[in-house]
């Protein structure tokens, strides 16, 4: 957050950095009113209108000097400090650290070891009880470590010696209850909603997952958006954070405690996987009466749209997207046109086009909006097919549910692109002041959700959970079953061609026997908490954001992996990047995506990588090169790509230029 660049604080100029001992500011010049003494007040006028003063903002620092920044020279608080702190803060360093710091410099300054002027004192022990009462209201998890609860118990007792009767010593204690009491009760805090396991009024067995066309569309989507709902208002906007989403963090308690994050995507699995698994269930069900089942999924999503759940909306697109269900051909041909159209529309929404600008700029015009009118603006042809839309309806919608993986993808590339320390050892604060922008925007996001008043049907919740599930290779076989591989390959005319501006970005995990899920999708592993986007990121860099931001899953993997094939199986998606010195790009590796024809050869395929590189020259002068671990595969002029890469890998390629290699030789030779 730069009060500068951000155009907050317009009145600011930057006038340097200032180095301490234990801490770097950057500090800015600001105009403000002149105040006048009360001796010039009384006998005339001033002629100074303005002054200029230094704010110091503090850009990196150790531990202690990041806590003693809570507070100004003159003992205020810095509330915006205090809240990127306090989100931020678990990156590098624990609640007990934290806290420590803050009891002893109150301490110190009760014992006279820190000298303040008496009222500079006396403001400075209450602005540190008042970030003590927000941390405990705002961040209750911080103290919820049984059994002994020795971060509450601090807290109590400092309160009792120090200031004994205030409101700190009595929430404090109040906490403390609380939390016994659950203990003892035998539950947990949890973060996640839970639901019935019995069957109700639904069952799978008796109603059949067919019949999932005798439930009304609008219930259908009001059930999967008070789930989601539920789980994003108690989403603990920090898991989202890069440091904790993107590895494994056994310090600071990412494997200890259940993740917030971790359960929003354990409903975006459920729904994505069931959208699979009612489609491809029963192998004997003629096409027609599978498009009337795509069909009523693509209705479920308009009415997600309308209720402006974003998340529910991405998983049923990227199932309908996935591989198996996109290769039935036979299906989409029996799916009328015009929800054809309404679902290429949709899907638009998550395109990856420009790091998903089409879903950022929603969530910026509907966000907080109470209604869907940007959406009607800028979508005539969905409100057009939309026959069970009325204007009471639209207007009565409140509150948004974000697609979670857009910000863990903003998050994951801030922790990748700018380090934790700087080179002297001390915290990157400026980088807590990034995170927090998107933190932010998630606060606000679940402010707005609390507009939705959905009731639970517990049935319906019991019904669904009940439907079963398959893997990426029984959906596969499933979908081979149903279909043929052979008529899906000799098929190349896809029902999509035919729709106009129709966006689909494709790719696929190579495995033994079959493909993996879209990109699209968002999903994990629901029994581990491991996922390695940040390797990825390391690998490709932060511009992967650009072509490849959502975060992909596989059902039997626990990690993120990005494109590295198409579903169909004449052409695959490659990522092509251009060899140059590390030092010239800051360690960035830069990408483009390129698709990759079964007709390509290497001339082609060196073509087109140097077009979306931008780069002026003629083909003659690279070599194609294909990273595998522990090597690299070097292409011949004449080979024809497609069928020499190695698919066991993923497809990652290099534009070489040849020079480099002839003066290797040259130097070998040389030598």
């Amino acid at each position: 957050m730069n009060p500068i660049t951000d155009g907050l604080q317009p009145s600011l100029k930057l006038w340097g950095e200032e180095e301490t001992d234990g801490a770097v500011y950057t500090v800015y010049l600001k105009k403000v009113r002149y105040h006048h003494t009360q001796i010039i007040a009384s006998e005339q006028l001033s002629h100074l209108e303005w002054e200029t003063v230094r704010v110091k903002i503090v850009k990196a620092g150790t531990l202690e000097k990041l806590v003693e920044s809570l507070t100004t020279d003159a003992g205020e608080l810095e509330s915006t400090y205090m809240n990127i702190f306090l989100s931020t803060y678990r990156s590098f360093a624990t609640p007990n650290q934290v806290l420590t710091i803050l009891l002893s410099r109150y301490e110190q300054m009760c014992n006279e070891i820190l000298q303040f002027a008496s009222e500079s004192k006396e403001q400075h022990k209450r602005t540190f009880e008042k970030v003590l009462l927000v941390w405990l209201d705002m961040y209750p998890e911080d103290f919820y470590d049984p059994p002994q609860y020795l971060n509450l118990l601090k807290i109590k007792e400092f309160a009792e010696k120090y200031i004994p009767g205030c409101v700190l010593e009595l929430r404090a204690k109040h906490k403390l209850l609380k939390y016994k009491k659950i203990e003892f009760k035998g539950l947990e805090i949890k973060h996640s909603i839970d639901f019935p396991s019995e069957i109700n009024s639904f069952n799978s067995l008796s109603l059949g997952i067919s019949n999932i066309l005798h439930i009304p569309d609008k219930d259908f989507a009001l059930q999967l958006t008070y789930t989601d709902n539920e789980l994003f208002k108690k989403l603990i906007p920090y898991h989202c954070l890069g440091s904790a989403w993107s590895r494994r963090d056994k310090v600071r308690g990412w494997n200890v405690s259940p993740s917030t994050v971790t359960a929003t995507i354990n409903q975006f699995n459920a729904v994505s996987l069931r959208v699979i698994s009612t489609i491809l269930y029963d192998s004997l069900l003629k096409a027609t009466m599978r498009a009337r089942i795509v069909t009523k999924w693509i209705n479920i999503a308009q009415e997600l749209r309308l209720l402006k759940n974003f998340s529910s909306l991405k998983a049923i697109t990227a199932a309908l997207q996935s591989n198996s269900i996109h290769r039935l051909n036979k299906v989409w041909l029996s799916v009328p046109r015009e929800k054809i159209e309404i679902f290429s529309e949709l899907a638009k929404i998550f395109s990856e086009e420009n790091n998903q600008t089409n879903c950022r700029e929603l969530l910026i015009k509907e966000g907080s909006a109470k209604f869907v009118s940007a959406f009607w603006g800028n979508n005539k042809m969905c409100l057009k097919n939309s026959e069970k839309t009325n204007h009471e309806q639209i207007c009565t919608m409140q509150g948004t549910i974000p697609y979670l993986g857009t910000f863990l993808t903003d998050l994951t590339m801030i922790d990748a692109a700018i380090p934790d320390y700087l080179p002297n050892g001390l915290i990157n604060f400026d980088k807590k002041r990034r995170e927090f922008e998107i933190l932010a925007q998630i606060k606000l996001l679940q402010s707005a959700a609390n507009s939705y008043d959905i009731q639970i049907d517990k049935a319906f919740q019991s019904w669904f959970s009940s439907i079963p599930i398959f893997d990426d290779k029984e959906s596969y076989e499933l979908s081979c079953m149903i279909e043929s591989q052979d008529l899906t390959i000799n098929n190349k005319k896809h029902v999509f061609d035919n729709v106009k501006n129709s966006v689909f970005k494709w790719s696929h995990q190579k495995s033994d026997s079959t493909p993996s899920t879209s990109t699209s999708s968002f999903l994990c592993d629901k029994n581990s908490n491991e996922i390695a986007v940040g390797k990825l990121v390391r690998e490709n860099g932060i511009q992967m954001s650009k072509s490849c931001s959502s975060l992909s899953p596989s059902h039997k993997s626990s990690t993120l992996h990005s494109s590295v094939g198409s579903p169909l199986q004449d052409f695959y998606i490659i990522k092509v990047s251009l060899e140059q010195k590390s030092c010239d790009i800051g360690g960035v590796n830069m990408y483009k995506s390129i698709m990759l024809y079964n007709s390509d050869r290497t001339r082609t395929v060196i073509t087109n990588a140097m077009s979306k590189h931008g780069i002026d020259d003629v083909p003659e002068n690279y070599l194609l090169v294909q990273l595998v671990p522990g090597g690299e595969i070097l292409f011949p002029d004449s080979a024809n790509v497609y069928y020499a890469v190695n698919r066991n890998h993923e497809l990652k390629f290099v534009l070489r230029k040849k020079f480099k290699i002839e003066e290797k030789s040259r130097k070998k030779s040389h030598t």
